[in-house]
């Protein structure tokens, strides 16, 4: 859109206030209609700053005592409704910038809470993560193991096949150092099992799910 372009460069070298709200304005829709409000208004302005100048010379010309021909004095007679309709013009100007700079404060804010929301979620997978190390590391201990296997009451919290089925998955998610395959390479396959457990993947894995 050439003329769309070419409106904006206008407004933006007419106006400081205005190249700096339109600067400021995100891509979004909203904001691109106020740009197209803006350039509007602001060229509304620009021409009635413009008949204002030509109606001011008609009136130093006249105080002169120099002759205006009729279409000249019928302007004149028109010079309070000009100046009405430039400053309503100007104030509804500065109302839309204002508007621009209010829009983009709260989609700052929006975009700050987003953040805050998904660093809050990593932290709470990367605390889940820990959790996990640390319960697979625990379940390393014999003597955790036996009471596991002991139970409250004889009742077993884990059977020795559970506890095999764990075994299994802290050497998936914690490897031992393979020289063969690179660093990388042997963490990426942990790290997939690990996210499929974060999500709640019911994905097959050491035998069960």
């Amino acid at each position: 859109m050439p003329s769309a372009m070419n409106a904006n460069r206008t407004v933006q070298s007419a106006s400081p206030d205005v190249g700096s709200a339109l600067g400021s304005m995100g891509g979004c829709g909203q904001s691109e209609v106020l740009k197209q409000v803006l350039c509007v208004i602001d060229k509304k302005v620009r021409n009635m700053e413009k008949k204002k100048s030509k109606l001011d010379d008609y009136k130093v010309r006249k105080n002169k005592g120099e002759g205006l021909n009729q279409d000249q004095l019928e302007a004149l007679s028109k010079y309070q409704e000009v100046m009405n309709n430039l400053e309503f013009a100007r104030e509804l100007h500065k109302t839309f910038i204002t508007l621009g700079q209010d829009i983009q404060k709260v989609v700052k804010k929006s975009a700050r809470r987003e953040q805050l929301q998904r660093e809050e979620a990593e932290q709470r997978r990367l605390k889940t993560v820990l959790e996990l190390q640390f319960v697979l590391d625990r379940l390393g201990d014999e003597t955790v193991r036996q009471d596991l296997k002991q139970g409250v009451g004889g009742s077993p919290l884990l059977t020795d096949g559970d506890l095999a089925t764990f075994d299994e998955f802290y050497k998936l998610v914690g490897p031992e150092r393979d020289q063969n395959v690179r660093l990388a390479d042997q963490y990426e396959e942990a790290s997939v099992h690990l996210w499929d457990l974060l999500e709640g993947k019911d994905k097959a894995v050491v035998g069960t799910t």
